[in-house]
């Protein structure tokens, strides 16, 4: 397991997340750095506060379905060491983002339908189970790729000629 990367991607969808569950603390304390989590988020989500949980008396600046996708994603992200996914693995990950995919299509669509009004918990329940896929498979995916080497990989490993002398 490559625990740096692993690491990184784990602080960056958890700093996401705590900003997003901060938002209330942060419009009363920081206020600018609060409109910057709302302009940031505005790029991703639609921010219907009628779609939006409130936490503290505050609208949250993404609705029920992306907090959950990125709460989902975190610990989507957080669980992959403790489930041991290895290589052969990936495609079940793939197939189980399939599954949720269908669940997420399938709660928009009858909604817009007209068959079944989607809730706000349904909203949030499939964001959810989609995200902590997402955040499975991003995290397999970074896991067997073989990216950039970092410095103290290129000072271990031999060094390799490029142009062939003759």
């Amino acid at each position: 397991m490559r625990w740096r990367r692993h690491f990184t991607l784990l602080l960056l969808a958890g700093t996401g997340s705590a900003l997003l569950l901060a938002f209330p603390w942060l419009m009363l304390n920081l206020p600018a750095l609060g409109t910057g989590v709302v302009l940031f988020f505005s790029q991703l989500c639609h921010q219907d506060p009628t779609r939006s949980f409130v936490l503290a008396g505050t609208t949250l600046p993404v609705c029920a379905r992306c907090l959950a996708f990125y709460l989902g994603g975190f610990a989507g992200i957080a669980c992959y060491p403790v489930l041991g996914f290895r290589w052969r693995q990936g495609r079940h990950i793939k197939w189980l983002l399939v599954v949720t995919l269908c669940l997420l299509v399938l709660d928009v669509g009858l909604d817009l339908a007209g068959i079944r009004e989607n809730t706000f918990y349904s909203r949030a329940i499939t964001g959810a189970i989609f995200g902590g896929v997402c955040g499975l498979l991003v995290s397999y995916a970074l896991q067997q790729s073989s990216g950039f080497h970092s410095s103290s990989e290129c000072l271990t490993s031999p060094p390799t000629n490029i142009h062939s002398s003759k």
